[in-house]
């Protein structure tokens, strides 16, 4: 609202101006000289004298070649729009106040003091045709004075408004195509200040109106860059000129020193951030986008381009910054099925468990018949170690689709993952020789466990289920394309499922086995054996061969531990066919004690002497039952 005020005032105060130009003979340049932005506060009224200073000096020695705008003219203005007359305008104000003064160059800069010392840097800011866009840097020693520092600066100021002359002639003669003659100012404003920016700018444009080499038009132009680092014009002409040399990360670099000068440019911060984004250079175009961003957070074009430069570029740590702070702008974004999607795949990819947990909590609640969205909670859940919630997540995606066979694997998984056993626990049970807290403690342990293989199983027998329907199909279908197809996916499908499911039985089996309850282990080991049984005699390597080698070895443990039961069993019933059951168990039983020695031999071998015991009778056995099936 000031700056608006100040708009409406220095509109008045220049059309109040207008008649005394008209009867007073004025320089053909007006200048505006403000105070510096003060490193602290402390050292404000010091910038203020100083600039005070400067603006009498300049004013009095260059009083016939620039008008220089007093102190008197500047303070009117200023309380107009309710400023106090010593103020210190930032750059957007003082670039404000000089055009609706009507001058045709004004300053920016900084000043600081440190001990005694003082330091200015001046920079002069060309809006019209002046040539004076300038950098100036002055130092005093310690002790430094305002008094001296002002000489310094008005002494720069004095050469600069001379060699400013002589580059606006320069720029006269070339339009008027007297080329020779406007190099020759040109020339004579570089011997009083060898950097002036006006000067190159206009050799330039001589070289290209003699259509001289381009890089002797590069040559002048990255010069004009020297007086004044953030000069616009200088740089945009680099720019360009790269461009037409065909480098255009190099043009990317002189636009981006072009923003510096005009760093509230807004088509220029997006077209240089479109360019870094057709060259992939995302992270230099979200930097781009973020500065802009912060002098100017409402300015919704950054905000959208930033989005895409960071989905594109896959910067999911920027993605998700974007997505959260919309949400918190506009929590209606939750109910956009669109939105949740893009979140929870960006906080997947960095991963943000945190975020993932927020974002498909969100989806969850919002959209409750989404199986999707459900499985993405789910799998927030296991990643923060929530299991509990997680096999209620998934067994809610089984509610909603009761043929989503990963869903009951994950509800197995989360169901074992639950399960910790006490070993300090048992350790001291065992000490105490207290077998029946003992069995206590395992059957409390085992028996939550048993959920994981309920869910494996049915998995598995759906699975099996659904690969026969296609196989069905094909037989009616008489062998169509799409029904081989559909058929050799679910093929796929299946052996991935069975080889998860051996995972998840093998950990179950040998968490139970490592517990001591060999019995309760069993079954669990002999399916995992059961899945990934070797479908031809090349199937010795790979994830089914790992499994299977670590398979061996809990169930040759489990096995041998529990074989005692079932061999009285039969010694007791007498019958072939249990007698054929052991008699196979046995064989099945060494197989794997061979197998599973690779993972701990003396192990494997000690369970190999006793399960040496129950082989050697099974002869007799079978001569003593008669028996003629095995």
């Amino acid at each position: 609202m000031r700056g608006l005020g100040l708009v409406a005032s220095l509109m008045a105060a220049a059309a109040g101006s207008a008649s005394a130009q008209l009867t007073t003979p004025q320089p053909t340049t007006r200048l505006l000289l403000l105070p510096l932005q003060a490193k602290t506060p402390a050292d404000s009224a010091a910038s203020i004298a100083l600039m005070d200073a400067v603006r009498e000096k300049v004013g009095a020695s260059a009083r016939y070649k620039a008008y220089v705008v007093p102190k008197a003219k500047l303070c009117e203005a200023l309380k107009a729009s309710d400023f106090t007359c010593d103020v210190l305008l930032d750059p957007s104000q003082a670039s404000l106040l000089a055009r609706f003064l009507n001058v045709n160059a004004y300053n920016t800069g900084t000043f600081e003091r440190a001990g005694g010392a003082m330091t200015a840097r001046v920079r002069i800011v060309d809006i019209g045709s002046s040539g004076y866009a300038f950098l100036i840097t002055a130092s005093t020693a310690n002790p430094g004075t305002t008094v001296a520092l002002a000489e310094q600066i008005s002494q720069r100021l004095n050469a600069i408004i001379r060699a400013g002359e002589l580059a606006r002639e320069c720029n006269d003669r070339r339009q008027k195509g007297q080329l020779s003659q406007a190099l020759e100012s040109a020339r004579k404003a570089l011997q009083i200040e060898p950097n002036l920016t006006a000067a190159h700018l206009c050799m330039g444009t001589i070289y290209e109106a003699q259509r001289m080499p381009i890089d002797s038009q590069l040559a002048a132009a990255e010069r004009a860059t020297k007086g004044d680092s953030v000069n616009a014009t200088a740089w945009e002409n680099v720019a360009h000129i790269w461009q037409t040399k065909g480098d255009t990360l190099k043009a990317i670099d002189a636009f981006i020193h072009e923003l510096a000068g005009e760093p509230y440019n807004t088509n220029l911060r997006l077209g240089i951030a479109e360019l870094l984004r057709q060259h992939k250079q995302y992270p230099r175009a979200v930097q781009i986008l973020d500065e802009g961003l912060a002098r100017a957070p409402g300015e919704q074009r950054f905000s959208d381009f930033k989005a895409r430069v960071c989905i594109e570029g896959e910067l999911w740590r920027c993605v998700l910054d974007g997505f959260t702070a919309k949400v918190q702008a506009d929590s209606s974004a939750l109910g956009d099925s669109s939105f949740l999607k893009a979140a929870i795949g960006a906080a997947q990819s960095l991963p943000d468990t945190g975020r993932l947990l927020f974002f498909s909590r969100a989806a969850a609640r919002h959209f409750a018949k989404s199986g999707a969205f459900w499985k993405a909670l789910g799998a927030a859940y296991v990643m923060v170690g929530k299991t509990d919630s997680s096999a209620w997540a998934y067994k809610n995606v089984i509610a909603i689709d009761p043929n989503d066979l990963p869903s009951y694997l994950a509800v197995g998984q989360a169901a074992l993952a639950a399960g910790v056993y006490d070993t300090a626990k048992a350790r001291q049970l065992q000490t105490a020789k207290d077998t029946v807290g003992l069995l206590a403690l395992r059957r409390a342990f085992v028996e939550p466990l048993d959920t994981a293989r309920v869910y494996v199983t049915r998995a598995l027998a759906l699975s099996d289920s659904a690969l026969k329907r296609d196989s069905l199909a094909i037989v009616r279908g008489g062998g169509r394309v799409d029904t081989v197809r559909a058929y050799q996916a679910r093929v796929s499908e299946n052996g991935t499922l069975k080889l998860n499911a051996a995972v998840i039985l093998l950990q179950g089996g040998s968490k139970v086995a490592q517990a001591g309850a060999y019995d309760r282990a069993y079954p669990w080991l002999d399916q995992t054996l059961q899945l990934v049984n070797p479908s031809t005699s090349a199937d010795t390597v790979g994830p089914r061969q790992q499994i299977r080698v670590q398979a061996s070895f809990w169930y040759g443990l489990a096995s041998v531990a529990t074989l005692s039961a079932p061999y009285g069993e039969m010694v007791k019933s007498k019958s072939c066919t249990d007698a054929k059951a052991v008699h196979d168990r046995i064989v099945r039983t060494k197989d794997a004690l061979i197998l599973g020695s690779r993972v701990h031999a003396p192990t494997m071998n000690a369970m190999l002497q006793n399960l040496g015991r129950f082989e050697d009778q099974m002869p007799k056995v079978k001569q003593a039952f008669k028996c003629r099936n095995f």
